[in-house]
């Protein structure tokens, strides 16, 4: 996977489904190759389901703390940020309680671990233990996270099959 085609997906996203702040502070960061971005989608336990997502993130005072796991997150041991999947509703059908947030790899209580493949690739498993964001940080709706997926849909399918678009 190209580190920047995946960035610019990231950016892309933002583009549509960020707020001010993400599309002022971090969308130039990643339009500009200064910073990289990944995709936090799969999980230990749901595989190629997303929508069965458990990573949890829940509101508080203070903005949002987000606990769980992924894997597969290519590109997380050199990118700054993952656009991260998470359950902010048990509640409701699985499709109805995601949201998506921009997170900092950097951020206290996260771990990135190696995950050895056939390949040259190297991919990772990403753990997030109590970690704190603002809701500054959030892309999308709460629970609206669905919509988000089906734009990273889009535009994943553009790196696979070799032509990206152009972001919005």
């Amino acid at each position: 996977i190209d580190a920047m085609s995946v960035t610019i997906a990231v950016a892309s996203m933002l583009l549509e489904h960020g707020n001010d702040f993400l599309r002022a502070e971090v969308v130039p960061r990643l339009l500009d190759g200064s910073a990289l971005g990944c995709f936090g989608y799969t999980e230990p336990e749901s595989g190629s389901d997303v929508a069965a997502a458990q990573t949890r993130a829940n509101r508080d005072d203070d903005g949002w703390l987000i606990n769980g796991s992924k894997m597969w997150t290519t590109l997380a041991h050199i990118a700054d940020y993952v656009i991260l999947l998470t359950r902010t509703n048990p509640d409701v059908p699985k499709h109805e309680g995601l949201t998506f947030f921009l997170v900092a790899l950097d951020s206290p209580g996260i771990e990135v671990r190696p995950v050895p493949t056939m390949g040259t690739e190297i991919s990772n498993a990403t753990f997030y233990d109590n970690v704190r964001l603002g809701d500054e940080w959030r892309v999308g709706e709460v629970d609206g996270g669905w919509s988000v997926m089906k734009t990273a849909l889009k535009y994943e399918r553009g790196i696979a099959g070799g032509q990206f678009p152009s972001p919005p």
